[in-house]
Formats: structure tokens, C-alpha cells, sequence
């Protein structure tokens, strides 16, 4: 296989063709947890501009980058906002450090205290122009245009009553990601993702950097214009009943040029407590958010990286 599976968003969102749509959804959610999202409406020049303002932050001098590193956020835990350098993150234990660099924001509030929620310690556009704007811009185009009707498309194919998306992610809690790969950086290891879905947004590249693991193999998976790449959750895989598949998946940047991604993490309401429909798995989304959190600051992986071998 060289492509995914393509679904446009308009045709989920359209009652002329939704129905076929979502079976192709369907389809694509049992059959490989990943896909292309086509016909999504977030500008591409917004996020051009994204990634050129990230670019030149990864830039700075890494004694300014660390001025917003995880020890100096004061959202719990830390390791949920700020700048991590290179080699700073496992998502592996038998590979050890990833060749990446990363800032992590998430949804600004300043008065709310529950983990994984309020404010960003950013840096100013005097320091790194546009880096928060541009980013935060994206995040609202994400949050308010692309996630409810895709949730809502994945919520009702896994069984949920009507406002069921809607009632726990409304908003989601968020992890937002900008990642620097250097050229020829090597292997960002293998892992699944802990959320209810992952949307990723990436520089168009001649270099097939992600992989995901179909059929007992690592498959390439090309930048497709205009597309986001979509993959699920160990959260949805578990609400699914383990019909539709967490993948495990990589990055392998052996490239002449540096990449930068913005994937955004989708979980539910922090304070939710979600149950399958057929009952076979129950969980605290805090308590398994937390749980993720410390295995990748222990160095134990993300997701079920300690199940693959």
C-alpha cells in the first residue's frame, strides 16, 4: 500500500453524501486507524505560515528556547506545555531518545486548574514573531472547524447516543504539538497514540518520513497536498470495543532538509468518565491521560509502545 484512504470532511458534513461517506469512514477506522482528511477547509496558507513562524523559533539560540521549557510551564503536569530540546523525549524504551524538538501548547485558560489545562508560557513576538499567533490561529480553525464534525462522524459510528461527542469535547482537552525534525535525524521510535484521535498537519516533503505498521511491515506514508493525515486513539480503539485500530506508527527523517509537524492530540473533557457501549472497557480519561504522561516522562513509551517489539 502506498496511499491511505482518502474521506472528505465536506461529504461527512453534507446530507447528500454523508451516509456514503461514513461508510468509507467506517471502512477506513477497521482496516488501517489511519487516513487522509481531504476537503477539511483549514487555509493552507495559514498553516504555511504556522510552520514557517515555527521553523525560525527552532531557530533561536537553545539557551532562549529553554526559558520555556517544561520546568518553567505551571500547567500539570509540566511536560503538557513548553519546549523540549533534542533527545528529550522517549516514546520508545528499547530506542531510547528521540532525534526530535518539540513545543507543546494546548487550549488557554488562565483560570481553569484541572491538569492539562491553562496557560502557555509563550514567547512574545518580539522574541519569536508570529510563533504564538500563527499557532494559536491554527488551533482555533482545528478545534472549532475540523474536530466537532469529524468526532461526531466517529461517535456515531462507534455506537454513541446523539450529543455524545459534543457533550465530552466540548472543548476537548487538547495537546497541540510542534515538532523539528533535523535533516537526517534518524528514527522517532515506534508507538501508538493515548487520545480519541490525532489530526496531522505537515510540510509537503519529497521524503516519506511517517510510517505506520501494516500487514507485519513499516509503510511509508506520503504527503498528500491539501490533506491532513488522521490517526486514532488507544481511547477510541478502547470506546470502539477494539473494532477500529490504534496503529503503531514512527518517523524516520532521513531527509536533506529539516521537517516540522503540527500534530494535534484529541481527548476528551478531563473530568469525563467514558464506558463503551458493549461495556468491555471503562476509564477515567484523567487517569489514563496521567498515566501516559508519566510513562513518557519515565521513559517507559507512549500509548502501548511497550507492547510492540
Amino acid at each position: 500500500m502506498t496511499m491511505l484512504p482518502q474521506i472528505s470532511l465536506a461529504k461527512l458534513a453534507a446530507d447528500a453524501t454523508r451516509n456514503e461517506e461514513r461508510a468509507h469512514l467506517r471502512a477506513a477506522c477497521e482496516e488501517y486507524g489511519f487516513f487522509y482528511l481531504v476537503e477539511h477547509s483549514i487555509p493552507r496558507e495559514q498553516i504555511a505560515q504556522a510552520i514557517q513562524n515555527s521553523r525560525k523559533f527552532f531557530a533561536l539560540p537553545l539557551s532562549v528556547k529553554e526559558r520555556y521549557s517544561h520546568a518553567f510551564q505551571e500547567v500539570y503536569p509540566t511536560i503538557a506545555r513548553g519546549y523540549s530540546p533534542l533527545q528529550g523525549e522517549v516514546l520508545h524504551p528499547q530506542a531510547g531518545p528521540d532525534p526530535k524538538e518539540v513545543f507543546d501548547l494546548g487550549i488557554e485558560n488562565e483560570y481553569d486548574r484541572r491538569p492539562y489545562a491553562g496557560r502557555t508560557l509563550l514567547p512574545d513576538d518580539a522574541l519569536a514573531p508570529g510563533f504564538a499567533r500563527s499557532l494559536l490561529a491554527l488551533q482555533a480553525s482545528v478545534v472549532n472547524g475540523v474536530v466537532p464534525q469529524l468526532g461526531d462522524a466517529l461517535a456515531d459510528l462507534i455506537g454513541m447516543e446523539q450529543g455524545w461527542f459534543r457533550r465530552h469535547f466540548s472543548p476537548p482537552t487538547l495537546g497541540q504539538r510542534v515538532i523539528r525534525y533535523p535533516s537526517s535525524g534518524g528514527v522517532a521510535a515506534k508507538h501508538t497514540d493515548g487520545g480519541f484521535f490525532t489530526l496531522l498537519l505537515q510540510e509537503e516533503l519529497p521524503t516519506r518520513s511517517l510510517q505506520v505498521w501494516f500487514h507485519e511491515r513499516w509503510t511509508p506514508v506520503p504527503s498528500l497536498p491539501d490533506s491532513l493525515v488522521v490517526n486514532l486513539g488507544d481511547m477510541l480503539q478502547a470506546l470502539s470495543d477494539n473494532r477500529f485500530r490504534s496503529t503503531p506508527h514512527r518517523v524516520e527523517h532521513n531527509g536533506p532538509t529539516e521537517r516540522i509537524s503540527l500534530p494535534f492530540f484529541i481527548y476528551p473533557d478531563v473530568d469525563a468518565h467514558l464506558t463503551s457501549p458493549q461495556g468491555r472497557h471503562s476509564f477515567s480519561v484523567a487517569e489514563m491521560m496521567l498515566r501516559l504522561s508519566e510513562s513518557i516522562e519515565t521513559g517507559n513509551g507512549a500509548g502501548r509502545a511497550r507492547e510492540l517489539q
